[in-house]
This record gives C-alpha cells, sequence and structure tokens, in this order.
C-alpha cells in the first residue's frame, strides 16, 4: 500500500464528515426572545397567548455515538410550569419535527418551505413524551425551571417507513436536521379549545430552517483523535516496512 494513498484517504474521510455537516446550522441555536406568530386573519394565523412557556430562546441536540443517545434540550422564555395546568395537565406542547431524510415541506403554506421533517417528538411540560405512538419512559425527560431536557435512544426515534411523497433517501444519524415549534391547546382565555393545526403554533425554533445534532464529543476533537490514529497506524506500517530484516541465529 502507498503512504500517500493511505493519509489522503485518512484526511478525505475525515474531511467527509466535517462537509456532512456544512449545510446547515449545527445545534446549540439561539431564538429570538417574544417573536410569537401572529394572528393574521387565516386558518394559520396564531390563535394562542403570548405565554412565555410557549417562546423558544434555544434548542439544542447532541448525540452520543457511544452511548446511541440524542439530548434534546429546549430553553423556553419563562418557566415551562406556566403551561401546566389543575392536575398535572397540559396547556400546550412541544413539537420537535425530525427529518430522517423522507421529509417534506409540510409548511409551505406558512412561507416555511424549508422546515422539512418525516416524524414528530412530542414533548410535554409534565414531562411526559410521545413518539409515533410510543410514550418516551420514565425519567427519560426532565424539566427544570425554563429548560426541557429528553435522552432517548437512537433507536427509539427511528426512522418512519417512507412515505409516498418522501423528498429524499434515508440518512445516517448524524445528518438528521430537527426544529422546535411550540404549541398551544387553546386560546388565551385558557378556556377555548384550538383545533390541532397551524394556529396551535407559537413559535419555531430556528425561525426558518433546520439544524443538526452536534457531536459528543465535539466534531473537532472527535476528527483529530481519528485523524491522529490513522497517522500512528501509518507509522507503525511504514517502519515495518523499512525496518530491516534481522538475520536467522
Amino acid at each position: 500500500m502507498n503512504l500517500h494513498k493511505v493519509l489522503w484517504a485518512s484526511m478525505a474521510l475525515c474531511l467527509s464528515a466535517m462537509s456532512a455537516k456544512a449545510d446547515l446550522l449545527t445545534g446549540p441555536i439561539t431564538d429570538p426572545a417574544g417573536d410569537f406568530r401572529v394572528n393574521d386573519g387565516t386558518a394559520n394565523g396564531y390563535l394562542g397567548p403570548n405565554n412565555p412557556a410557549l417562546d423558544v430562546v434555544s434548542a439544542d441536540v447532541a448525540y452520543d455515538a457511544v452511548q446511541g443517545t440524542l439530548t434534546i434540550r429546549q430553553t423556553m422564555a419563562g418557566p415551562i410550569s406556566g403551561l401546566v395546568g389543575t392536575g398535572n395537565t397540559n396547556l400546550g406542547s412541544y413539537s420537535w419535527g425530525i427529518n430522517h431524510g423522507y421529509g417534506n415541506n409540510n409548511f409551505v403554506s406558512i412561507n416555511l418551505p424549508n422546515v422539512l421533517f418525516d416524524a414528530v417528538l412530542t414533548l410535554n411540560p409534565n414531562g411526559t413524551g410521545t413518539y409515533r405512538g410510543n410514550a418516551t419512559s420514565a425519567g427519560s425527560v426532565i424539566v427544570s425551571g425554563n429548560t426541557l431536557t429528553a435522552v432517548l435512544t437512537v433507536g427509539f426515534l427511528a426512522p418512519p417507513p417512507p412515505p409516498a411523497n418522501a423528498i429524499g433517501p434515508l440518512l445516517p444519524v448524524e445528518q438528521w436536521s430537527y426544529n422546535l415549534w411550540p404549541r398551544s391547546s387553546f386560546r388565551p382565555d385558557l378556556v377555548t379549545a384550538i383545533p390541532f393545526g397551524n394556529a396551535q403554533i407559537a413559535d419555531f425554533a430556528p425561525d426558518a430552517v433546520d439544524f443538526l445534532a452536534r457531536d459528543v464529543p465535539e466534531p473537532p476533537s472527535a476528527l483529530m483523535t481519528t485523524l491522529g490514529i490513522a497517522l500512528v497506524s501509518v507509522g507503525v506500517w511504514w517502519k515495518s516496512r523499512r525496518s530491516p530484516t534481522r538475520p536467522a541465529l
């Protein structure tokens, strides 16, 4: 094997992993406070209250390849408990759209063609959640003040079957993308229900495009480790090729 070919192959592997994340934002992302959607008089306009618990200020997804988990974290402008009613009921929820590769632009009607998703993880302010009909395990969703954190396995968030209108092929987990949109179940009077649909959505984070998970450990250290191992391996191989053969005694 040629030494130069080995080095170039190792570098190409690292660079391809970096370029896979070049087209989209990578978490954590920030979102302006107070940027609630408005009631514009159409069927898609927001009809809920400007509750700070529905206003995203940051969102993040961290992928741990060793543990096989995704840590999903969101911070709101106000306490998440403000979205919990009497009897620990939910006055709204948090929809995490995930694009595994099959995503379609379902929000074209509200001028968000680049928010793509093919499945939705629903996280609730009372610490529960569901994904494709399956409940999150006890203790996997933690609410603390303005922050909600969910630690879920990649297997739990597995992609759905490809829909007929799928845009692209299935992506590796490192290239899944995400968007967060909080929903209010009620109008500002907290009595009149809002039918399920775009009129429930208070905010998007990011506002107009998906974002990618960050790696654990962070991408630069992980890539340098991979490159370092490759270079050490090449060095050992090169040394063994150049070492003279000792005569038998």
